[in-house]
């Protein structure tokens, strides 16, 4: 991950619980950044003031940062459409071996992944991240997500987050 300012995310993470913690964005200075989270999330978890906790905070937000983020929160935001717009094919049929694409069944979109052997595998094509749905990565044979890049086996299994399980199994096929 990299932060705007180049600062890494030190201390409490945003809409979570108070006791939970995080350490992220570190942008090429994880030996610098991890000494300074020791440091800082020692005295924030045992509830003392640190100098530097406003510096790294998590929720900072900072006027260059700005502009980036509308961007990123409109390209994020256009990935939804997905949810409305047909499939990739519109058949498993045409569907090639060892290959993968979202097919629309109804109001549900279905990641179908034809193996070698040419047995089709079907999972839900909603990232349980947060709802975007699944592309097919042909170069490295995965499920990608685009709104944040949570990534899945051929069968649905989560590989990186920030999605921390994988693919629904569809109820029927």
């Amino acid at each position: 991950m990299e932060t705007i300012d180049g600062l890494a995310f030190i201390g409490r993470n945003p809409l979570d619980a108070d006791n939970v913690f995080v350490v992220t964005g570190d942008s090429g200075m994880g030996m610098t950044h991890g000494t300074i989270a020791g440091l800082l999330l020692t005295d924030l978890v045992l509830g003392r003031e640190h100098r530097w906790a406003k510096l790294y905070d998590p929720s900072r937000k900072t006027l260059r940062a700005m502009g980036q983020y509308v961007r990123e929160t409109a390209n994020m935001a256009v990935q939804y459409t997905d949810w409305v717009t047909g499939g990739d094919v519109r058949s498993v049929d045409e569907i090639a071996n060892d290959s993968g694409a979202v097919i629309r069944r109804g109001l549900t979109k279905v990641a179908v992944y034809r193996d070698d052997k040419g047995q089709l595998h079907e999972c839900s094509a909603v990232c349980p991240h947060l709802g975007g749905i699944v592309h097919w990565n042909p170069a490295e044979r995965t499920w990608d997500c685009p709104c944040h890049g949570s990534r899945f086996t051929k069968d649905g299994k989560a590989i990186n987050g920030p999605a921390n399980r994988g693919l629904s199994p569809t109820e029927h096929k």
